[in-house]
């Protein structure tokens, strides 16, 4: 039965992604359903977290289902002055197929603190990779604030998650290094226990840093981006004071690090994540990145059959005339 049960799964997806019409005009066919789901969850689970060192509140939010488990944990690292509360579309979805996501606020959050030079920004950056640990260390506390938690957690599959500077932090908690030229600072950490990492934007859009840096590091890697994916700090918006030289890029493929690339794709899905922007709601590409990532995180940390199957390379290019490329580095 559970063989039949993954078979008609990879069937439907089949039918599905070979029943698409063009993006322009009618809305996304292509689909991936998950193994798990979908689940009614909760949305608005809280928890607040001191931190010591830093002699300050983090805030947390935790989306997350509200029957079964123990289910993977994803910790998300917003966008610059962004929040927990912008990324609905997505984290919602993500809980919806069998995943607690847990968002901490950072520092910068809602723009609580605005930096004014760079070692400010370091110390934003320096923070928000150190929250993400945090958020590990203290998923027992967490999980007494929120009694609805209790057996949804498994601590042996976390997932770093992260949109827009998120993403250099999810990168630097999966094993990146770079070196900022200017003073010769080693952004880098010791964390190990997040096993893949998720990213909405492509941090090389970033001015500081490089091509290609979003493979550099050494866990499995999923990432979405287009050509006008430029935020805040995008090289399409501002002249950069220097580039951050990365010192763990790998020298050949690794097999692990897949790529969606979106005709047209922005940094926002058109507003419908991060913050409101005068754009055309991207529904269709925020859809093909819900289900390229879950696909992804489901490979990962479920061994789906129907999950790899979805992630086989030019599958999404031939269903959508080219407008989403998934490719495997």
């Amino acid at each position: 039965i559970f063989i039949v049960r993954k078979m008609r799964k990879i069937i439907l997806i089949s039918l599905l992604l070979f029943s698409f019409n063009g993006w322009a005009t009618e809305s996304v066919k292509i689909s991936y359903e998950g193994v798990v789901g979908p689940l009614t969850i909760i949305k608005d689970g809280i928890a607040t977290l001191p931190v010591p060192l830093e002699n300050r509140e983090m805030s947390l939010r935790i989306v997350y289902p509200d029957q079964g488990g123990p289910f993977p944990i994803i910790v998300f690292s917003h966008g610059t002055f962004s929040s927990s509360e912008k990324y609905n579309l997505v984290v919602e979805f993500w809980a919806e197929h069998g995943y607690v996501v847990i968002l901490p606020n950072h520092l910068d959050a809602n723009y609580g603190i605005v930096p004014n030079k760079t070692e400010d920004m370091i110390r934003i950056i320096d923070t928000r990779i150190s929250d993400m640990s945090f958020v590990v260390d203290n998923l027992d506390n967490i999980e007494r604030q929120n009694l609805g938690l209790k057996g949804k957690l498994n601590q042996d599959m976390i997932i770093a998650a992260g949109h827009s500077i998120g993403t250099q932090v999810v990168l630097v908690n999966t094993g990146q290094r770079m070196r900022n030229p200017m003073n010769n600072y080693v952004t880098e950490s010791s964390e190990d226990r997040f096993m893949a990492a998720v990213m909405l934007s492509d941090p090389g859009k970033m001015a500081m840093m490089p091509d290609n840096t979003w493979k550099g590091g050494t866990a499995p890697t999923f990432l979405s981006t287009g050509p006008e994916d430029y935020g805040l700090m995008g090289d399409g918006r501002r002249v950069a004071e220097y580039q951050n030289e990365i010192l763990t890029l790998p020298n050949k493929s690794t097999g692990d690090k897949y790529l969606l690339l979106i005709e047209g794709g922005d940094h926002y899905f058109g507003g419908l994540i991060h913050r409101e922007v005068d754009m055309t709601p991207d529904y269709d590409g925020l859809e093909i990145f819900n289900a390229a990532s879950l696909a992804f995180m489901d490979a990962f940390t479920r061994d789906a059959e129907s999950a790899w199957a979805f992630l086989q390379p030019n599958i999404l290019s031939s269903a959508s005339d080219g407008r989403f490329l998934l490719t495997v580095e």
